[in-house]
């Protein structure tokens, strides 16, 4: 008779439940079940099957060995033979050159991914590192006025350590054109700064550019001027040697006279 059916007919003999038996032997209840029913697929290591038989044996008060003896008898009887049908086929090993070898078309999507994905990364970054503000207008490095020849009221053009020209003086047609109401237009930088200039006189450009620090330019107008100042707090403009005062508009200084006055 297997073990479980002893145990199982010793309980009932005794008229103990599975209740009390798991009170006392601390084995969980299904395990006791499938201990009783020879379920040993259901139970764990061989080794804690025989703790159970003899802690179940103690509490009926049965001789623990021959229980155990008939315990290793019912596996023995229970262990099915393998046929040979039921051998596993033998599992095909790949070899070590087969192990790590990649599709040719699945190498070629790799690569075409990793490209798309740098030509992307390129366009992220260049738009993150664009910079778009207008680059700086340099110095003007030479005292040349630009329209002597088109502004009858230019008068001087002095740069320190260039001397001063007047291109008015050369001609006797441009003398001819000033009248009484004329008066002398005069911009200076102060030292050590610099600042943008479009200074238009009787209607022509007669300059734009970056005036150095320390330079200072002088026309005649006739009839009217613009001045437009980058920095207006760095430049002093001067009408027949009295201050005028610029009017910002959006962030530039402007100043606008006439012959009849501001």
């Amino acid at each position: 008779m297997p073990v479980g059916d002893k145990l199982a007919a010793e309980r009932r003999k005794q008229g103990k439940s599975i209740s009390e038996v798991v009170a006392a032997t601390n084995i969980m209840a299904r395990l006791i079940d499938a201990l009783e029913n020879s379920r040993y697929d259901e139970l764990p290591s061989q080794a804690y099957v025989r703790g159970y038989i003899q802690s179940y044996a103690k509490y009926l008060g049965l001789d623990v060995p021959p229980l155990l003896k008939e315990y290793e008898e019912d596996l023995g009887a229970g262990k099915p033979r393998t046929r040979l049908e039921e051998v596993p086929e033998r599992t095909v090993v790949p070899m070590r050159d087969q192990l790590h070898h990649v599709p040719t078309r699945a190498l070629i999507t790799i690569v075409i991914a990793l490209v798309a994905v740098g030509i992307v990364l390129w366009l992220v970054g260049s738009v993150l590192n664009r910079d778009d503000s207008p680059p700086p207008i340099p110095p003007e490095m030479t005292s040349t006025v630009e329209a002597t020849d088109t502004v009858p009221g230019v008068t001087t053009d002095t740069v320190p350590g260039t001397g001063t020209v007047d291109p008015a003086t050369s001609t006797s047609d441009t003398s001819a054109a000033l009248t009484g109401d004329a008066f002398t237009l005069k911009v200076t930088v102060a030292e050590g700064a610099a600042s943008w200039l479009r200074v238009t006189i009787d209607g022509l450009k007669a300059y734009e550019g970056t005036l150095a620090g320390g330079q200072t330019k002088e026309w005649t107008v006739t009839q009217n001027a613009e001045v437009r100042i980058g920095k207006p707090s760095e430049v002093t403009v001067t009408r027949d040697g009295t201050p005028v005062e610029s009017k910002s508009v959006d962030g530039i200084g402007v100043i606008t006279l006439t012959t009849s006055g501001e």
